[in-house]
């Protein structure tokens, strides 16, 4: 079964470069002037769709998702020297949670993976 996170976003290219370097999840798997895809695990991705529509505003149709990560309190510093705003930790099923924002507004809540 595969499963994407599809984010609708105005400027791939910004977008393209916080997921992949800000965030390091690394190289898309598939990358395209139109759409990029991150294989967030073996059968879940992250993909980010151009949409320049004018009927969708971007601030107001935001999303959010949970994102497990191996190393928290690396990747929060590195957010830190990157100037990414990171929230104060808060806790959300049992988990220990930081909230960043991508460049249009979509909410990615960083945890620890188990």
């Amino acid at each position: 079964m595969r499963c994407e996170i599809v984010l609708l976003v105005e400027n791939l290219d910004i977008c393209r470069y916080f997921y992949r370097s800000t965030l390091k999840l690394g190289e898309p798997v598939f990358d395209s002037n139109f759409q990029v895809e991150f294989l967030l695990n073996r059968d879940t991705f992250l993909v980010l769709e151009k949409c320049t529509s004018p009927y969708l505003e971007h601030s107001s149709s935001a999303c959010s998702f949970m994102l497990e990560v191996n190393d928290l309190p690396e990747l929060i510093k590195h957010l830190e020297r990157e100037c990414c705003p990171v929230d104060e930790a808060f806790r959300t099923g049992g988990k220990k949670a930081f909230r960043v924002s991508d460049p249009e507004g979509n909410k990615v809540l960083l945890c620890q993976a188990q």
